[in-house]
């Protein structure tokens, strides 16, 4: 018999580590399986009832409101230190703690 020498295509890459195998391809889709909708657009076109306002300016963020709360000094001492050792405003820690807190 003669000797088998390995194939060039079958033979590992010098610059393998640079160029890994694709993973295992995904399986075909089943024929009369479920439909997959449309994926959310990532153009700046609006949608059906919206705006192009809406599509500039993104997602409606909460806007802040003035809550009438009375507090001991030393809570608010505390709150404001904490807040200027992380770098934000005691208004901004202060939601962070009550949305953490409230369900």
């Amino acid at each position: 018999m003669a000797s088998q020498t390995p194939r060039p295509a079958l033979s590992r890459a010098a610059d393998a580590d640079l160029h890994p195998v694709s993973g295992r391809p995904l399986p075909a889709p089943v024929p009369g399986g479920v439909k997959e909708g449309k994926g959310k657009s990532t153009s700046l076109k609006p949608g059906k009832g919206a705006t192009s306002a809406d599509a500039l300016t993104g997602p409606p963020k909460d806007k802040y409101v003035d809550l009438g709360a009375r507090v001991p000094k030393s809570v608010r001492k505390r709150l404001r230190a904490e807040a200027k050792a992380q770098g934000v405003a005691a208004d901004d820690l202060l939601s962070r703690i009550l949305d953490a807190y409230l369900p």
